[in-house]
């Protein structure tokens, strides 16, 4: 029994250390539990175990590997975990890492780093000491865009062994590539999966679909002949249906820091990529400008109207909603109009700001960081030079 509760209590004690590390306490004493197997119990530092081990550029994956465990190994830190995920942009799930397949753990990946401690040569942003964010950088996971332009080497999820019909994460299918795409697509591919759901009109004119990105797959067969793959869903936004579109269409973990506008433009919100009728704080739209216009990832847009919106209102309530009861102490209340000034001549009022995650030709996508009132399709977004 007290042998019993010794080892409980040990766990206790590492848990608690753990817990105090997360919340950004640094272990700088280490907790002595009687006379553990390694004497202390410690979560490491940033300049590794002390030794004068080589870190190699890369790791290859096996069986049982974590990025916990591989940072650990090379680096006595397990918490350096988030930094090596940062320099693989193919790992789009840090959870799902699979053997054979090739982790960066430097941001260069070209050469060694010794991690003897107080090493001189290492730099802000190397492995061993990360480059700080800097403040207002948004993360954001590629979820969505305007579909300007055609794709070609298209596939599409044909069927899957799952007895169901909503597909998700982990659940295996089949896809059948297009002829190009069998041709340059091979086990161990990732492919995005997708699906065009509704045409984009800047006013009457049709500009492009918004495409919705629904998950990605892994391919682990594939048949050139037949042009059929097998795979599974490494990751998904929402539910995957037979019928969606695969291709090999960008993705990935967009961190982007607020940058400098280097153009006067304006122009209108087109789409949410979500079906919603209005828009609010930390969702995804979709604008009419892009990379053509001068805009750039990080450039800040403000989001403006004019007028008087109470008045607005009560206009499209009816004659009976835009009136007004005029109370009288010497006879009955009369109703009168409420009286509008021609707001045309009021001034632009900032409701919102969008900061621009990705661009494309002639589109771009936002994600809505600040909004005072609903946003709506039509809505005018002006960008101003210097901010």
């Amino acid at each position: 029994m007290n042998r019993l509760f010794g080892r409980s209590r040990q766990l206790a004690l590492a848990l608690l250390t753990i817990a105090a590390a997360t919340f950004g306490e640094r272990a700088e004493a280490d907790v002595k539990v009687g006379k553990p197997p390694q004497g202390t119990i410690s979560l490491g530092t940033d300049t590794g175990k002390g030794s004068t081990k080589l870190v190699p550029p890369t790791h290859s994956v096996k069986k049982g590997d974590t990025l916990w465990d591989i940072c650990d190994t090379y680096f006595g830190n397990p918490w350096n975990w988030p930094r090596v995920w940062s320099y693989n942009a193919d790992i789009v799930n840090p959870h799902w890492i699979y053997p054979g397949q090739q982790v960066k753990l430097k941001k260069d990946a070209v050469g060694y780093v010794s991690i003897t401690p107080g090493n001189a040569s290492l730099k802000a942003g190397s492995a061993l000491k990360p480059k700080l964010v800097p403040g207002g950088t948004v993360f954001l996971n590629n979820i969505g865009y305007v579909y300007d332009d055609k794709v070609e080497n298209v596939g599409e999820i044909t069927g899957s062994p799952e007895d169901k019909m909503l597909l998700t994460t982990l659940d295996r299918v089949y896809v059948r590539l297009g002829e190009q795409q069998a041709k340059d697509t091979f086990a161990g591919d990732t492919l995005t999966v997708y699906t065009v759901s509704r045409p984009v009109k800047n006013g009457k004119e049709n500009v492009g679909y918004v495409v919705e990105i629904l998950g990605t797959v892994k391919i682990d067969f594939i048949d050139k002949k037949t042009r059929l793959a097998e795979g599974v869903i490494t990751s998904s936004n929402d539910v995957i249906e037979r019928g969606a579109k695969v291709a090999p269409v960008e993705r990935k973990l967009d961190i982007v820091p607020p940058s400098t506008n280097q153009v006067d433009l304006r122009g209108s919100l087109l789409e949410s990529v979500r079906p919603n009728q209005m828009y609010g704080g930390q969702q995804v739209v979709l604008i009419d400008k892009g990379e053509t216009a001068g805009l750039k990832p990080g450039n800040r847009l403000f989001v403006v109207r004019k007028g008087d919106p109470w008045q607005e209102e009560l206009s499209s309530a009816g004659a009976l909603g835009a009136s007004k009861v005029k109370l009288s102490t010497d006879g009955p209340a009369d109703i009168e109009s409420t009286k509008k000034d021609k707001s045309d001549d009021y001034p632009e009022e900032v409701v919102a700001e969008i900061r621009v995650i990705r661009v494309r030709k002639d589109s771009a996508t936002c994600l809505v960081t600040q909004s005072k009132r609903e946003l709506l399709s039509g809505d005018t977004w002006v960008a101003k030079k210097g901010y």
